[in-house]
């Protein structure tokens, strides 16, 4: 064989193949962009939903139902952590449950965020000694937000 062909082969070959894995990295990339993405809405509408139930003014049948439709479908997204997290917490708040603290709300609150903040990659810089938070909630005082602290 000529080495001419020989040279034009292994050339379009390698262009192919170049070519092919550049397309191949960057699609996988994308998909796992646009997964983080969805990953991302479906924790901004859980912890809204959980935001609400905080909020004095919030009507709380409603916040209740978004609570509930957040929490049923952060499964489709979440790891198995995050929704263990997220159960822990549901049995803490529901109606149902006639033990409730608030030591042990905002524990599994932050157990809750630990789980989150682990699955998008934050945790590394958690500490989770010093870790603190609780929900902050509003209530309307003659057409005015009043912001407060929750334990108030």
């Amino acid at each position: 064989m000529d080495n001419s062909v020989l040279v034009t082969i292994i050339t379009t070959s390698g262009s192919i193949i170049a070519a092919s894995t550049a397309y191949f990295l960057t699609k996988r990339m994308q998909t796992r962009t646009e997964w983080q993405h969805e990953k991302m809405n479906h924790y901004k509408v859980l912890l809204s939903a959980i935001s609400d139930l905080a909020n004095d003014g919030a009507d709380q049948i409603a916040a209740s139902d978004k609570f509930a439709l957040a929490s049923n479908t952060i499964c489709l997204v979440a790891p198995q952590s995050v929704i263990d997290a997220l159960m822990n917490f549901h049995d803490e708040v529901k109606a149902s449950n006639e033990n409730k603290t608030l030591e042990k709300h905002d524990f599994l609150l932050k157990q809750l965020l630990f789980a989150i903040r682990k699955d998008i990659g934050l945790s590394a810089k958690d500490d989770t000694k010093n870790f603190n938070y609780h929900l902050i909630g509003a209530s309307p005082l003659k057409k005015k937000r009043i912001y407060h602290d929750r334990r108030d």
